[in-house]
């Protein structure tokens, strides 16, 4: 990410150096940085297995195929399957994703 200044730091970290639209079952993946928050415009569910969302670090963020069990080893699930609601935002940093039904709006930083 070139001619970064500095005040704009901060904001890159909530998604200002870009976005896109997702609204099919194309595999979406960034050129540049990692997605840092997704919101649900409908219903969604991931694509199953590991092209459905794909963390940075394997086992830190929510995954089709993981369980965040840097988080803690036995609490969390993967999110394989699961229906997110519409007007939910899911926080993390994620280099690729597949929707399996929905409309998403993803931000990079």
């Amino acid at each position: 990410m070139a001619n970064i200044i500095e005040g704009d730091i901060s904001q890159i970290s909530f998604g200002q150096a870009g976005s896109i639209h997702v609204a099919g079952t194309t595999a979406v993946t960034t050129s540049y940085g990692v997605f840092v928050a997704i919101t649900f415009l409908e219903d969604t569910i991931f694509a199953s297995g590991a092209a459905g969302l794909i963390p940075e670090s394997s086992q830190k963020y929510p995954s089709s195929d993981g369980a965040s069990t840097d988080i803690d080893s036995d609490g969390g699930v993967a999110v394989d399957s699961e229906s997110f609601p519409v007007g939910v935002t899911i926080y993390g940093r994620w280099t690729g994703f597949q929707l399996a039904s929905g409309k998403v709006m993803a931000y990079v930083g």
